[in-house]
């Protein structure tokens, strides 16, 4: 029992690696989310900012998953990090949220409605032909 508990011990690394993004260190998204995806050698805490200096931060993960799904984020800059219980600290993420205008949603809800009337408006009329 002591010599499984000693080769558990030497298993572990000496010093873990801070945990880091995959990825580039800027994600832009026009839809407000994006998945996200980290590489850590032990459990991490996400945090989540609005300004670089992690002043006030929301925690919205911990564990030792190495993905997270980000979504509902309004127009703006987010600033995300991961740490570790030893304090590694990951580069921090920068997540730029710009959803498109309401004009343009509008303008391809319209065009939708177009294509959906003419596919329909095709039928019925191939349908009386026969």
């Amino acid at each position: 029992m002591v010599a499984s508990l000693l080769m558990a011990f030497l298993a572990l690394p000496l010093h873990a690696a801070s945990p880091q993004f995959d990825g580039p260190s800027e994600v832009t998204t026009d839809a407000g989310n994006t998945m996200l995806e980290w590489q850590s050698d032990a459990p991490v805490s996400l945090e989540m900012s609005t300004t670089p200096d992690f002043a006030q931060t929301t925690e919205l993960y911990t564990g030792a998953a190495h993905r997270y799904f980000l979504s509902g984020l309004e127009n703006g800059d987010y600033y995300l990090r991961l740490t570790t219980n030893q304090g590694a600290v990951s580069t921090p993420l920068l997540v730029s949220v710009a959803h498109q205008s309401l004009s343009r949603a509008l303008l391809l809800v319209a065009i939708g409605a177009l294509v959906t009337l003419a596919i329909v408006a095709t039928i019925l009329r191939g349908a009386r032909d026969e």
